[in-house]
């Protein structure tokens, strides 16, 4: 249960005793009143049952909240796990925006990008490109904004790692949607394959800029 909704529960069951209490003090003083009375008792009566109802409420109230409270705590020990996961993947995984700027990576990608995984949060991708080849990734990333389905897409590429020699990576990239269909954001996963490249029966052969592997 948050603070805050915790707190207003407190203050509205605080308020139903505050009415309980009016309501006794009320029946207390009118004992025996005259037949005049009888529109007061019989108001008193229908404030009894509206107490009693916001009573019933109340309970049911803190039973939900109780609920999702404990749905709340099971859903961040399963985000904890499924991060925890994600962190000790060998791989390079991260998300960005649909811009490209990182938005969270894993230790692998610090690792790899030779730079701490709080300095890669909001760092454009772009920054890890060699200069000649920047131009040929953002018409990648273009083409990804302009597809109206879901794919997986591949390609080959540069990684310019912070004061270290580029390497060859293939880079696969997943869009992810909300749930009007709209791109939100990316996911990147990225391998090094500098010893794959450097194997002379290798058929592929490196394009100047971006070699797809599959659209």
């Amino acid at each position: 249960m948050s603070p805050e909704l915790k707190m207003n529960l407190n203050i509205f069951a605080q308020q139903l005793q505050s009415l309980q209490r009016c309501l006794n003090l009320y029946q207390n003083a009118n004992t025996g009143v005259e037949p005049e009375g009888d529109l007061l008792q019989a108001a008193l009566k229908e404030l009894d049952t509206v107490s009693k109802t916001l009573e019933i409420v109340t309970e049911r109230l803190f039973e939900q909240t109780q609920k999702l409270g404990n749905a709340q705590a099971r859903l961040r020990e399963q985000c904890k796990r499924y991060q925890d996961l994600l962190e000790f993947i060998p791989n390079a995984y991260f998300v960005s925006d649909t811009q490209g700027k990182i938005l969270s990576a894993n230790l692998a990608t610090a690792t790899l990008f030779n730079l701490q995984q709080r300095f890669l949060l909001n760092k454009p991708l772009v920054c890890f490109i060699p200069v000649e080849e920047r131009q040929a990734f953002r018409w990648q990333l273009n083409q990804m904004h302009e597809s109206e389905c879901d794919y997986v897409k591949e390609w080959i590429l540069r990684i310019q790692p912070r004061y270290c020699e580029p390497f060859e990576a293939a880079m696969t990239v997943a869009l992810i949607r909300d749930v009007k269909g709209k791109l939100t954001g990316l996911r990147w996963m990225v391998h090094d394959i500098t010893h794959v490249w450097q194997q002379p029966q290798l058929p592929l052969l490196r394009s100047e800029k971006l070699y797809p592997l599959s659209l």
